[in-house]
């Protein structure tokens, strides 16, 4: 395929050259601030704004009274403009009024590190604010700076041509200005425009039992979690699960919906929280909850969308929130939903997009200073490894610490205790590193993973990409990833619709990479040939599906009807094998929204737009499909029971997996030893048995006890002898798990 030409008109030069400067070892530490105030410090006396902007002319604070904010833009008039100062970052905790330091050409000024800054002495608790700043228009940063310092030594090894700026003089530029939403707000108004001062202090008062240390007592006392491994997750939307008629939820579509209690389908069912904590997982993964663009707030039930569109970061969607134009009600509501899962002791991981923006030209980034946080190609074009028209500069030590103090303000000012980065592949490995260690030091349990891939070229160095390749790297050793290799060895590839795999009936699959998966993708004694996929099982998280492609059912269902022969019967078996090698599997289990009573949306592939008709939790399956569900919930049980299915040592693995010789059937037989995990049973053996037949397998001479099999789709305790059995038939499509009956007799199990 020939590379794209664009033509020599298309490319950026302003773009290009601002990339030397952005880049330029120079520019980074000089313009580097360590502070924690960038942003809106507000008290009753008064209210600290800082912005970082450093290539600016000029920075003004714009003032809105509520009365004067537009739904839409931010195309008012404000009602005061007050003019900002560069800060002395020396001494941050002074906002000195001092245009000594309003050295606006000077892009490299180690004194002021970017920061305009300014005080107002009086209360402004309920106005808004937006910050305008003046810029050069068609003439770059590098170019300015070059031209007023006078440089004698080429910028890291890059020399603007001397003819060119001889003619260019500095008092002959023209200047463009941009209002811009403060990248650091922490409320704002309806469409997230305008950001909102308030004594957000005041907020958590208003929530009845907010108190992070005793939720987070709760979720430990109710979920124990001693390793990542221990997660078991549960992916939902806020609206698919609380919108469908069916839900018996009131608050449909918003997060008091999804923190309802008591609710019930027409036929009697649990669905919302109580759904999800019948079906007895540990964590929540919420798909996007901070503020996106794409759906209108002021009628949210209009246009529907998945959230990947952020626009600001540190602040609740609005279109969840009961009242979208309160900039408080958002903040209030998502707590309480937070905090009504942590009092059922399950905890709630954060879906973040730090690889992309929505928009891209007219970003709030873009507008503050154009072009820092995107990479950009060699022709000055947005790079678009995202797919989405940009993508994040990550690895420069401004945009880091901006991603770092996002990650520590949602710790801290809503206790969620974990995080999926959207696109990792497009973090640098750095980056990832220091949000981990970061964590760490905040609190361990909180867990961290991400999809390990890209969904385009991007100029970051392939080596310092957060991806599957690089995941035996030992930045990324405590950083998980989706197991996609999984996924598509279970179902077939989600690159084609009607590929099969093994629990759908492929006569295809790589029985050793099969076993190196089951066991963590960690590698394992007996495939040598096959090389580790990461170095610790608390690296991969397992799954059949997402929010992303088929559905499991419309998968499984797609590929079983042009392949031909199979039943819905079958097919309900072949999902529940599927989910047990998901749950049976080393390392992190997640389960999508609906997965376990089989829903559908209707085939529709990328439903991110798609609308309630498609994506909405129809809770009338959970009745129709209620034996699956009990499958999912008993598969969840016995791995919570099982500390061997959840071990987070590789060394450990390899001493106490082994796997039976089942040849020339689609077929595979784990033995889990040695109390593996202080386990309380010595020995588990489990078998998936994909053929659509039944199948006889060996057994090693003892007194086994049934412990696990179809009868797990009904509320009962399997306990079925089996005394001086030297084989067992295996029934098709299934799972079956034996223990020694010496240890059960013995410990009473």
């Amino acid at each position: 395929m020939e590379s794209k030409v664009i033509p020599i008109e298309k490319i950026d030069k302003v773009k290009l050259e601002n990339e030397i400067l952005y880049k330029s070892n120079l520019f980074s530490k000089s313009n580097y601030y360590t502070g924690n105030d960038l942003g809106l410090t507000y008290s009753s006396e008064k209210s600290i704004f800082k912005l970082w902007a450093p290539t600016a002319k000029l920075v003004t604070l714009h003032l809105y009274s509520k009365s004067n904010i537009d739904s839409y833009t931010q195309k008012n008039s404000p009602n005061r403009k007050i003019r900002m100062y560069k800060q002395n970052a020396k001494t941050p905790e002074k906002v000195v009024v001092d245009t000594s330091y309003d050295d606006s050409f000077n892009y490299c000024n180690e004194l002021t590190q970017g920061i305009w800054a300014v005080e107002v002495l009086e209360d402004l608790n309920g106005w808004y604010y937006t910050y305008s700043i003046k810029l050069p228009k068609d003439v770059s940063a590098y170019k300015i700076f070059m031209k007023q310092t006078e440089l004698k030594d080429p910028l890291d090894g890059f020399e603007y041509p001397k003819e060119s700026l001889d003619t260019f003089d500095l008092n002959n530029i023209e200047y463009i200005e941009y209002e811009a939403m403060d990248p650091y707000a922490k409320a704002c108004s309806v469409n997230g425009h305008y950001a909102y001062i308030c004594d957000l202090s005041k907020v958590d008062k208003e929530i009845e039992g907010w108190d992070a240390d005793l939720l987070r007592e709760t979720c430990q006392k109710k979920n124990p979690l001693t390793s990542p491994t221990d997660a078991i997750v549960y992916e939902c939307h806020v609206r698919d699960m609380t919108i469908h008629p069916s839900s018996g939820i009131s608050k449909k579509g918003q997060y008091l919906g999804l923190a309802e209690t008591g609710t019930k389908s027409p036929d009697g069912y649990s669905t919302g929280i109580d759904h999800i904590c019948e079906l007895g997982v540990t964590h929540v993964q919420l798909l996007p909850i901070y503020d996106y663009d794409d759906v209108d707030e002021t009628k949210p039930f209009e246009s529907y969308n998945w959230g990947y569109n952020p626009l600001n970061y540190n602040i609740p969607e609005g279109s969840y929130a009961t009242k979208p134009d309160d900039p408080l009600c958002r903040i209030i509501e998502l707590k309480t939903l937070i905090k009504n899962f942590h009092s059922k002791g399950i905890r709630v991981i954060m879906d973040v997009v730090f690889n992309h923006t929505f928009h891209t030209k007219s970003a709030e980034f873009n507008k503050i200073i154009p072009g820092f946080y995107y990479r950009m190609d060699k022709f000055g074009q947005f790079s678009n490894g995202s797919g989405c028209g940009n993508e994040i500069a990550t690895e420069r030590l401004m945009v880091r610490k901006y991603i770092l103090d996002c990650v520590a303000y949602w710790i801290n000012e809503y206790h969620v205790d974990g995080f999926r980065f959207d696109l990792m592949g497009l973090i640098d490995m750095e980056t990832m590193k220091l949000i981990r260690e970061m964590i760490d030091r905040i609190d361990p349990s909180i867990i961290t993973y991400g999809e390990g891939w890209t969904c385009g070229d991007t100029p970051l160095i392939e080596s310092r990409r957060s991806t599957r390749s690089n995941a035996t790297h030992e930045d990324l050793i405590n950083i998980g990833m989706f197991n996609d290799e999984i996924r598509d060895s279970l179902v077939g590839s989600v690159f084609n619709k009607y590929g099969l795999g093994f629990a759908t009936g492929s006569k295809d699959i790589n029985k050793e990479i099969f076993k190196v998966l089951i066991s963590g993708s960690i590698g394992h004694p007996s495939c040598k040939t096959i090389c580790p996929r990461v170095r610790t099982p608390s690296q991969i998280v397992n799954y059949a599906s997402c929010h992303d492609n088929l559905c499991l059912w419309d998968k499984i269902c797609l590929s079983t009807n042009k392949a031909g022969g199979v039943t819905d019967e079958e097919r309900i078996k072949m999902d529940q094998l599927a989910m047990a090698i998901v749950l049976f599997s080393q390392g992190i289990a997640f389960i999508h929204e609906g997965e376990e009573f089989l829903r559908t949306k209707k085939m529709d592939e990328n439903s991110y737009k798609s609308g309630d008709s498609i994506n909405a939790i129809d809770w009338s399956y959970k009745t129709k499909n209620y034996s699956t569900f009990i499958y999912y919930k008993n598969l969840i049980k016995f791995r919570k029971e099982h500390p061997a299915l959840r071990m987070n040592d590789r060394q450990e693995i390899w001493k106490n997996i082994y796997f039976m010789d089942i040849e020339d059937i689609n077929a595979i037989g784990v033995i889990i030893d040695n109390h593996a995990n202080q386990d309380p049973l010595r020995t588990i053996i489990i078998f998936f048995n994909a053929e659509k037949e039944e199948i006889e397998v060996n057994l090693p001479r003892e007194d086994w006890t049934i412990i696990f099999c179809d009868l797990n789709n009904e509320d009962v305790e399997v306990d079925i002898p089996l005394t001086n059995r030297t084989s067992l038939i295996i029934p098709g499509l299934s799972t079956v798990v034996l223990a020694d009956t010496e240890t059960i007799e013995f410990f009473n199990l």
